[in-house]
């Protein structure tokens, strides 16, 4: 009877819904479905056989102000809800699940809340939680002013703090970062894309609890929902109905306005870096009304221009008027509009030089009105066809990505997924004169923009800050400071939610095994070669593993310049831009790059990947690289070291978590300690400007030593006993004479190849627990704490895992993030390499946050276990793409059981191990910490009278 009932209601749910149209992607083996309820609101179903199912909530946003109202608003709607009225359910529901996917996205026009999951279950829980946020938020202002802004005092002195404001102020410390934004001011005045959707940290302050409710009863009506759905289920048609009670719509909403670009002034300043010539330059169209076709056409015009070192302006970088492109080349489309950038990084302040390149660009189109490079345009369309290949074990996501624009902005995104029905009309407009006629139309008139270092950016922004703030201190009455001094101690003393009310998954909801994956071994030509077949598409996936082995310390050094640098040299029978251009038509592009693991050492991985009739051409490409490579190129390696330098300035802003992480944990880890060595920022920032500012004479002694140290690290690791193979492919590939002939290629060109390795002798590695700190053009920090921990198959491994998720999940994300106002927090814990860090980013504080280490308190009961052993199995099961599964058991030389064991003992880990694992690795153990540090910041002196190593990345 129950159950008949149920049915009924489903009925009557579905009912609410109509199927509204239905389309077959051939292509992507999917059945697209559109529904669109009573509400008006849409669900968007892509039916297909995956068990990786993907649910989004998505949502248009129009930005009127720089206030970062949507991305606030993104931070407060997951701070509780109706049936969900505890402290920030979103992140409670990370440790209760073990999603493959749980996140929530600003862009210029939308907010978007995806999810994905394996279980199904899980993915239940997750929907109804995150539906049940969206619809029905508390937005109470507390949680307001906790991730948005606010005032509070330190040392008597007004601050601002908030989750928000510290997150965008370390976002907007990038000189790239902010030159794109005031692009965006300029170019698309008028438009809801003038504004940084995700807040100025000068305006974010202004915005108030009022106006940001008001934004969220516009943008959120259910109207206007529109439903991401992906995998073998249907739809939750009733727990979706639920939501979209029909309610009488506002019509305050902002129009279509028509773009208005303003003239860009004559210069934009930005953040100052180190060295000379660190101008920005942009040349950039807009385009209206592009279609699909007219994208890709965009993209091959990219390629055509200088997505690779066959690029037509990448004579420009050679001749040094620019040291790189921009990251920001290309097309980016802001709703209507499409803008493609041509843009540089590492220009000189000079109007000669400005012109030199506005005129080379001008010619270089003037030619592509005429005539298009085949070649080139034929490597481009290979490069489209195998990206649409690549496998991916998060297809729902990726659709999602792919196809969250056109969706937003109520385009036909069917079109974007008939992927050959749009190549066919793509090749079909090429031979009629379609790209030549895109240039004359589009590119012969550009906006122009030039950005210039301003060595007292950072430290106007920080003053601006302080009078703003001594002003609001002067005028403030004792009332409004009793409000502040209270609002402050409400959030610190928040009394602990019962997050029991929480759907959850449990512990047998989890397999205690690891997938396993097969691997066919053998020997060919004395190298141990490891095959899995997987569904790669048609695909193969090459990677040579090759051990570093011992190597001196002068020549680690080096080593980073090898990974980055490798596949862009010419040989003795190809010059460097053939080489690229092989690469684009036959592969999917060679990547070299760098690991160490602990018991098994450190070794440079070689990765390309091609379509089966392309193996020979592959490995016949790889050959010559290997045999012939020709690093004495003095000019090329002037122009590689440009672009090096702009690339290493770009990962400091980029990546400072690592950057702190590595400085801590490489006192501690010899692996680690390799790792730092090998890739020494500071010595590569001065080796690129010491090259590029020598006279002639030091210009050789340099070549000779690249050339030497290059040629050093390849004779190192070209051995047998060195090499394994690692292939991924379906089935459907046939490589082994190809593989035969590379491998013997190899052993003709090294006369050590099937030699026994030499020892070297390498001074031993000493642990050292000290304190470093690098002082770096930022307002934020980024800090982390290393302990060492036993390797992977000790048997405190699994009590030290959960340990570092009841930390994170417990205590830091509380004291750093929502007391601190930090962006994030948590615990990295590796065996693999043997230690467990502590870290906080983006975050105010330093000083402070060593002590909130200092004080961790472990409030441990039966549900927080279960809820640290859920994350623990979440990061151990996140999808591995088809050419990756396996790689970490040949890497680290694990095996299966080892896991299974490992998962095991995760599962049955008591709250006594837990603890005794705090007592005996982290309490009381020595211990480095390492820290990103704003140049600016109050806490320096202090760090220097408490013994800190300071030091600044600078090319000096």
């Amino acid at each position: 009877m129950f159950s008949n009932q149920l049915f009924k209601y489903r009925r009557l749910y579905q009912q609410s819904f109509k199927l509204k149209s239905q389309h077959e992607i051939q292509e992507f083996q999917i059945t697209a479905k559109l529904y669109e309820h009573q509400s008006a609101a849409q669900i968007l179903h892509f039916e297909a056989q995956d068990k990786n199912q993907t649910f989004a909530t998505i949502f248009r946003s129009e930005p009127t102000n720089s206030q970062g109202t949507p991305h606030i608003l993104e931070h407060l709607i997951c701070c509780g809800s109706e049936k969900y009225p505890v402290r920030d359910p979103f992140m409670a529901m990370i440790k209760r699940s073990i999603n493959t996917y749980l996140n929530a996205w600003t862009g210029p026009d939308y907010i978007c809340f995806p999810l994905a999951s394996l279980n199904k279950k899980d993915f239940e829980n997750l929907q109804s939680v995150i539906l049940d946020l969206v619809f029905k938020p508390t937005l109470n202002e507390l949680d307001f002013r906790q991730e948005g802004s606010r005032l509070d005092f330190d040392k008597g002195k007004l601050v601002y703090k908030g989750i928000v404001y510290n997150e965008m102020k370390g976002a907007m410390q990038n000189p790239e970062s902010v030159f794109w934004q005031e692009m965006q001011t300029y170019l698309l005045n008028n438009t809801i894309y003038q504004h940084n959707f995700g807040g100025d940290p000068k305006a974010i302050p202004s915005l108030t609890h009022q106006a940001l409710l008001e934004y969220y009863k516009q943008t959120f009506h259910p109207s206007k929902a529109v439903f991401y759905s992906y995998g073998s289920d249907q739809p939750n048609f009733d727990l979706i109905n639920q939501y979209l009670q029909v309610q009488k719509l506002n019509q305050q909403q902002q129009s279509q306005q028509e773009l208005k670009p303003l003239t860009p002034p004559d210069i934009i300043s930005l953040p100052y870096q180190d060295g000379d010539k660190q101008c920005f330059l942009a040349f950039q169209t807009i385009i209206k009304d592009v279609d699909y076709v007219q994208q890709l056409a965009m993209s091959i015009i990219s390629h055509v221009l200088f997505d690779t070192q066959n690029g037509l302006l990448y004579s420009l970088i050679e001749e040094g008027l620019a040291e790189s492109f921009s990251r920001n080349v290309g097309i980016e489309q802001y709703g209507d509009h499409h803008v493609f950038s041509i843009s540089f990084q590492g220009v000189e302040d000079d109007r000669k030089t400005l012109n030199t390149i506005q005129e080379r660009i001008k010619q270089i189109l003037e030619q592509l009105t005429k005539e298009f490079p085949q070649d080139k345009v034929d490597a481009a369309l290979h490069q489209i066809e195998v990206q649409f290949k690549m496998p991916t074990s998060e297809m729902g996501l990726k659709l999602l990505k792919f196809l969250i624009n056109p969706i937003i902005n109520q385009k036909n995104y069917i079109e974007y997924l008939e992927f050959n029905k749009n190549m066919a009309s793509l090749k079909s407009k090429i031979s009629q004169g379609y790209l030549q006629q895109l240039i004359k139309d589009h590119f012969m008139n550009p906006y122009i923009l030039f950005g210039q270092p301003d060595k007292k950016f950072l430290q106007n922004l920080i003053q601006n800050e302080n009078k703003q703030l001594e002003e609001i201190q002067k005028s403030i009455t004792q009332e409004e400071i009793d409000k502040i001094i209270k609002l402050n101690q409400d959030l610190d003393n928040r009394d602990e939610s019962d997050f029991s009310i929480l759907p959850t998954i449990e512990l047998q909801d989890i397999s205690a095994k690891v997938e396993r994956v097969q691997f066919n071994e053998d020997t060919i030509r004395g190298v141990k070669v490891y095959e899995s077949i997987q569904k790669t598409n048609g695909l193969i996936f090459f990677k040579f593993k090759f051990n570093l082995g011992e190597i001196s310390e002068g020549t680690r050094q080096y080593i980073d310049f090898f990974v980055q640098l490798f596949g862009k040299f010419g040989t003795t029978n190809f010059k460097y831009s053939e080489i690229s251009q092989m690469f684009s038509e036959f592969t999917l592009g060679l990547e070299v790059s760098y690991d160490s693991v602990q018991k098994k050492g450190t070794y440079l991985m070689f990765s390309i990947a091609c379509l089966n009739q392309n193996i020979s051409k592959t490995l016949e490409l790889l050959t010559e690289l290997f045999c012939n490579i020709k690093f004495k190129d003095r000019s090329h390696l002037a122009t590689l070291l440009r672009n090096h330098k702009v690339a290493l300035q770009n990962q400091i802003f980029d990546e400072q978590l690592q950057y702190a992480a590595q400085l801590a944990t490489s006192q501690i880890s010899e692996q680690y300690y390799l790792t730092d060595t090998n890739f020494n920022t500071k010595f590569q920032l001065q080796y690129a400007h010491h090259y590029l500012k020598a006279d002639n004479q030091r210009k050789s002694m340099y070549v000779d030593d690249f050339e030497f140290q290059m040629t050093d690290i390849l004779y190192t690791i070209m051995n047998k006993h060195k090499l394994e193979v690692i292939i991924h492919q379906d089935g459907s590939s046939n490589y082994i004479q190809s593989l035969e002939q590379f491998i013997n290629s190899i052993r003709h060109k090294y006369p050590g190849f099937d030699m026994d390795p030499q020892p070297q002798y390498i001074e031993q590695f000493k642990e050292k627990f000290g304190n470093v700190a690098s002082l770096i053009p930022s307002q934020v920090n980024c800090s982390s704490r290393a302990f060492k921990i036993p390797y992977f198959t000790h048997e405190d491994t699994p009590a030290i895992q959960v340990l570092g998720d009841c930390i994170s999940n417990n205590y830091l994300h509380r004291e750093i993030r929502e007391k601190g106002g930090a962006y994030g927090s948590g615990c990295s814990v590796r065996s693999i390499m043997g230690t467990f860090c502590l870290w906080s980013y983006r975050d105010p504080n330093l000083i402070n946050t060593f002590k909130i280490f200092d004080s961790i308190q472990l409030d441990l009961d039966e549900q927080k276990l279960k809820e640290a052993k859920l994350t623990v199995f979440q990061r151990l099961d996140q999808p591995i793409e088809p050419q990756n599964k396996g790689l970490d058991y040949i890497i680290t030389g694990l095996n299966h059981d080892q896991v299974d064991e490992m998962r095991e003992r995760v599962i049955s880990v008591s709250i006594s191990q837990v603890r005794d694992a705090f007592d005996q690795y982290l309490k009381s153990q020595p211990y480095s910490q390492g820290s990103m540090v704003s140049e600016e910041h109050q806490d320096i002196e202090e760090l220097k009278n408490l013994g800190w190593q300071i030091n600044k990345l600078s090319i000096d």
